[in-house]
């Protein structure tokens, strides 16, 4: 029997992966969202896939295994021109009404997608499932009760609930929406590539932790499949920790364009050093998920086309 998993947010830069990988993986997904916009609709088979368009704080019957809720506001208040506390209430107001809808409906495992957003400014080596959160705007402050909230669920309610925190994300099908209008720094330098001809490294000593879009559907398809889990926080992400000077340089290859720097060059090199790979252990020894894409050229490939039709489609 195929599973059903229900997915909110789903026309959205993770969502719609989320549901690529979902479908890839022979599960029928039914994708919630406001509008279905996204090309990436129009690249996905269709004999599992149903697209309900709907607001996720009332949603209509529908029967299924599993509930990944995806939606989210990351736009500051400022940006959509309206208060902190309403900005918070769009994010609040959907995660109780999901996590509610899901013990309504029987749904067996429910996962809430939270960000690295609630370490505000920390650095990314302090940002793991046992650093406390130290949220600073109202995105990181939305996020962080959606951890503790689901946190609750589990252990005091006793709910097959849990969050899967994802850190820099990049990967095909990320467009600006209201919801979300900056895009990734991979996305930013892609479309500064195609519009200038040329790659700006802005702080090229500086370094991300960056994780395959499609990564993220198969790692949280881990989490479904895994019968006991035993906490109720996982951080999705490669671990692969990359410099702006490096991600710049790779662009730069793919689009054939010239790289400028904004400091010193040797002074640039110096300061571009690679960590090394330092993927969750959480996720891994209790679901045994490792299979991370690194960024390069075929990502990024990828990457680039998807907005290449974006742009076309526009």
């Amino acid at each position: 029997m195929t599973q059903g998993v229900i997915v909110t947010g789903a026309n959205g830069f993770v969502g719609c992966n989320i549901v690529g990988a979902l479908l890839k993986a022979g599960y029928a997904v039914t994708a919630v969202d406001l509008a279905f916009d996204n090309p990436a609709y129009g690249k996905m088979p269709g004999e599992n896939l149903r697209c309900l368009t709907a607001d996720c704080v009332k949603l209509p019957p529908l029967k299924a295994e599993a509930l990944i809720h995806a939606a989210a506001v990351t736009a500051s208040p400022e940006a959509r021109g309206e208060s902190p506390e309403d900005n918070l209430r769009a994010n609040i107001e959907p995660l109780l009404a999901v996590s509610a809808y899901a013990q309504r409906q029987g749904i067996a495992r429910a996962i809430f997608i939270s960000s690295t957003a609630v370490f505000g400014g920390a650095p990314s080596t302090e940002r793991d499932e046992a650093a406390p959160p130290r949220p600073l705007g109202v995105y990181g402050v939305a996020k962080a009760l959606l951890e503790h909230t689901v946190t609750t669920l589990r252990l005091e309610y006793g709910r097959d609930v849990l969050v899967a925190r994802l850190g820099a994300v990049y990967g095909p099908w990320e467009y600006a929406r209201l919801t979300r209008p900056r895009l990734s720094a991979v996305a930013t330098q892609l479309h500064e590539a195609l519009a200038a001809g040329e790659i700006t490294a802005m702080r090229p000593g500086e370094s991300r932790r960056w994780t395959y879009a499609p990564d993220i559907g198969r790692a949280l398809i881990a989490l479904l499949q895994t019968e006991s889990l035993r906490h109720s926080l996982y951080q999705v992400e490669s671990g692969e920790r990359v410099t702006n000077l490096a991600l710049a340089r790779q662009i730069a290859w793919l689009c054939d364009v010239p790289l400028r720097l904004k400091e010193d060059a040797a002074t640039a090199e110096e300061s571009a050093v690679e960590a090394a790979d330092a993927p969750p252990r959480r996720l891994r020894e209790d679901t045994g998920f490792s299979d991370w894409t690194p960024l390069g050229g075929e990502s990024l490939r990828v990457t680039l086309e998807s907005l290449r039709l974006g742009a076309r489609r526009a």
